[in-house]
């Protein structure tokens, strides 16, 4: 089980270094520039070097921090926390909702309307700790989200985080297909349609599914992109390569699906010459051990 945490850990922001380089931009523009990218490589805005990661991570820590310091997810300490981070890569959703907390504003008031999938993308930690209840995972996602991100947001911080507790708890992929789409349908229907799209389309090639699905930064697309490249790689590798050459949102699509694969598989899955080369990885092993604690003691209680 370790190595599940592990593996959702490291390759959380294994996937996010990866898509760094190219988000934003399109598949055809990835591959005039670069071909096909098959490693880490430095920011063509020269801000970040290879194997460093974005504010998706920054954000994934600082919710981990968070619930490692509070036991049970509590809003209030995660608010401060995010309002620690100087990112200039931080989405503009999550900058207003900051500015919102540096004036005082209660955190359950901050957060914005938001189609954005800022709060979807850091919501792992709490698939993995609190996955022995899809209840406490469904519910911590949502307070999680609307600290930054209000309305369809809500919908894609539910979905990932259903289907990381889903698949730390060995369900198969319709299990937790059902799982996922029930509970997302509550707060978004588009979301849950096109989640269950991606999984009936996994057979298809990418190109198809970046025209059926979309890959922006909207909740509607990334969230159910990142589950079609989850259903249709059986590695890690394949899985990471196929969201990073797809463009668009690349960064947060690859940390979410690689999330996912990661649990699904284990560290052992991960190339070690990724491993090897991420920044920071000894903190993000000891993080996920930290995390790996937690859950055991907290689902014995439970």
């Amino acid at each position: 089980m370790i190595g599940k945490f592990r593996g959702a850990i490291l390759g959380f922001a294994i996937g996010d270094a990866l898509g760094m380089p190219v988000e934003g931009m399109s598949r055809d523009e990835i591959g005039r520039r670069y071909g096909v990218v098959e490693d880490f490589m430095p920011s063509p805005y020269r801000d970040l070097d290879s194997g460093e990661w974005t504010d998706d991570t920054e954000q994934m820590i600082a919710l981990s921090e968070s619930i490692l310091k509070t036991v049970y997810f509590s809003p209030e300490d995660f608010a401060e926390r995010l309002k620690l981070i100087k990112s200039h890569r931080i989405g503009p959703t999550t900058r207003t909702a900051l500015k919102n907390l540096a004036f005082d504003v209660h955190w359950s008031k901050a957060g914005v309307e938001s189609e954005t999938c800022g709060s979807a993308v850091r919501v792992l930690p709490i698939g993995l700790v609190y996955s022995f209840s899809l209840d406490l995972v469904e519910k911590y996602a949502l307070f999680s989200s609307i600290v930054t991100h209000k309305g369809p947001a809500i919908g894609g911080a539910v979905a990932v985080a259903v289907a990381v507790a889903c698949i730390l708890n060995g369900f198969n992929e319709e299990e937790m297909l059902e799982e996922v789409v029930g509970r997302v349908k509550k707060y978004d229907e588009l979301i849950a349609d096109k989640i269950d799209t991606a999984y009936e389309i996994s057979d298809r090639n990418l190109d198809y599914a970046i025209e059926r699905l979309g890959n922006s930064v909207s909740v509607y697309e990334s969230v159910p992109f990142a589950f079609y490249c989850y259903f249709s790689s059986s590695s890690f590798k394949e899985c990471a390569l196929k969201a990073v050459n797809a463009g668009g949102d690349a960064d947060s699509i690859a940390a979410m699906v690689c999330g996912m694969k990661g649990c699904e598989l284990g560290v052992n899955s991960i190339p070690k010459e990724w491993i090897s080369k991420l920044k920071d990885c000894d903190l993000l092993l000891t993080l996920a051990d930290r995390l790996y604690d937690l859950y055991i003691t907290i689902s014995t209680i439970g």
